[in-house]
């Protein structure tokens, strides 16, 4: 797919600061409204301390890639983000190889990431209306599937008609999620009986039908890892920041520390918040931790207002990466709106389109929100691995965020973390397999694997042309670990294989 833009989001209006990118950079990765979820769906698999070590770990590993990125981000100010940073860096040689394949990848990867977070608006409001109601059936799927289509639907207008006001949204969201965090966890930690300490440090669980204690836990692991995937959105305001190149690291760095210190803080007051886990995963409002909260708090208000609390910080989650599925594929700027249309219309269809499979089937949309996990880590990971192959050679000086020494090792880090994530993602989560519990995510990435060869093969190889950073086009040279190279990648002015000029390239941006 070959989307194009003649000034990228430059004409679009720069509405975002440095407080509402980080706002929308937290609530993309969201530790506590996906831990909020996701902690009781893990459970079987290693239980609470399978869950704890592995978020730590996760987000050690994610720090650094995120660190990775920060590097990358400082000299390229790019809405495209990971996948236009592996195209730069990756010799000219080889960059339409590359850069087509993670193009679908990070777009894709954005996308189901979308389908998830409406989902979770979804269920988070028909658990509310249950609460309100207790002889309302949640499981009622055209119910759940037409919550859905209303959430994308909002999502869409915002993002369509709402610019100005999606930052301040942002930070509404993120306001509301800071003090339902602080206040929640004083309200647990105060009112809530208390487990044991070796239940949520020490004693794993093993209900996933596998005789191997250490086989669940390596499944476990998937939830942790999937928590803190959408560690990039910010990334795709690089042309919506005024100085993109000294704000956006930071906001980087700054969004996966603190989520992860509020995720390891989260983990450890809801893991001790359960005494009773069968009484609460029978909850009627199919959300186990808000019959947690009532349980614990002896309160349906208490309940009904987390309920509530979850409903704004998913669904300015879910306007998040709505913005940042909007952002990665650009297309030409409407003359009457000035506004990339169809970069907004076309994933909202698609994630709409998720959403029929979400009416049918519970096994085959959790395959696409595991794909999700795959496609973001390749994606995400890319840069590392194109910096430890090639040595750094095409990564353009800069007197800001240079990793120096712990450049390589951070790099074979994040790189084996990925493939990590990967395997675990495509194990199955139970034993004996049967149809309804099958992990069909290896069968959703086989299709997208074949989309795109189809696609390369169809229209790819002879008019994908990938992005190019105009701004080291310039052939002007610096010494980059001890080579003298051209500013930037060595990109010429003209492809000789196509005969495209700079100045055609530099009006394309594709996905």
């Amino acid at each position: 797919m070959t989307f194009a833009t003649e000034e990228g989001l430059g004409q679009v209006p720069s509405s975002f600061g440095l407080w509402s990118a980080i706002s929308l950079g937290w609530l993309s990765l969201n530790a506590f409204g996906g831990m909020s979820f996701i902690l009781f769906v893990g459970l079987s698999a290693g239980g609470l301390p399978a869950i704890l070590y592995g978020f730590l770990g996760s987000g050690i590993a994610m720090t650094l890639l995120v660190m990775t990125l920060a590097q990358c981000a400082a000299r390229f100010s790019t809405a495209g983000g990971a996948y236009h940073y592996s195209c730069f860096l990756t010799p000219p040689k080889y960059r339409r190889q590359v850069a087509y394949p993670l193009g679908w990848l990070n777009y894709l990867g954005l996308v189901f990431t979308h389908a998830a977070c409406c989902a979770i608006v979804a269920t988070s409001t028909l658990g509310l209306v249950n609460l309100c109601q207790p002889d309302f059936d949640v499981t009622t799927r055209w119910r759940l599937f037409l919550v859905y289509l209303a959430v994308v639907g909002i999502c869409w207008i915002l993002n369509l008609r709402g610019l100005k006001s999606i930052p301040a949204l942002e930070l509404l969201g993120c306001y509301v999620t800071i003090i339902a965090f602080v206040a929640y966890t004083i309200l647990l930690l105060v009112k809530a009986p208390k487990a044991s300490a070796r239940s949520v440090f020490v004693t794993p669980t093993n209900e996933t039908g596998y005789a191997s204690t250490s086989f669940s836990i390596v499944l476990g692991l998937f939830t942790s890892f999937s928590t803190l995937m959408s560690c990039e959105a910010a990334c795709h305001l690089a042309e919506e920041l005024p100085t993109p190149k000294r704000s956006l690291p930071r906001i980087l760095i700054t969004v996966i520390v603190s989520q992860v210190i509020v995720g390891v803080v989260w983990i450890l007051v809801l893991g001790f918040s359960i005494t009773d886990l069968d009484a609460v995963l029978r909850t009627r409002t199919g959300i186990p931790v808000l019959e947690l909260i009532r349980l614990a708090t002896s309160s349906n208000a208490a309940a009904m207002c987390f309920a509530v609390v979850l409903i704004i910080n998913n669904g300015t989650s879910a306007l998040a990466s709505a913005v940042a599925m909007s952002r990665q594929g650009l297309i030409e700027r409407s003359s009457a709106t000035e506004i990339p249309m169809w970069s907004i219309n076309l994933p909202s269809v698609l994630v709409a389109l998720i959403g029929l499979v979400y009416l049918f089937s519970d096994a085959a949309f959790n395959a696409i929100i595991g794909g999700q996990g795959v496609c973001m880590i390749i994606s995400f990971a890319f840069p590392a691995l194109t910096l430890l192959v090639t040595r750094g050679r095409l990564l353009p000086s800069s007197p800001r965020w240079n990793l120096g020494l712990f450049a390589t090792p951070i790099y074979v880090f994040v790189v084996g973390y990925a493939l990590l994530v990967i395997v675990v993602a495509l194990l199955p989560q139970k034993h004996p397999i049967t149809a309804l519990n099958m992990n069909y995510t290896i069968l959703i990435l086989g299709a997208l694997l074949l989309a795109m060869a189809l696609s390369w093969f169809v229209e790819g190889r002879s008019s994908y042309a990938p992005p190019l950073d105009t701004e080291y086009v310039p052939t002007t040279t610096t010494v980059i670990e001890g080579n003298a190279l051209p500013v930037g990648d060595e990109e010429p002015a003209v492809d000789d294989a196509k005969g495209v000029s700079v100045k055609d390239v530099k009006q394309t941006i594709s996905v």
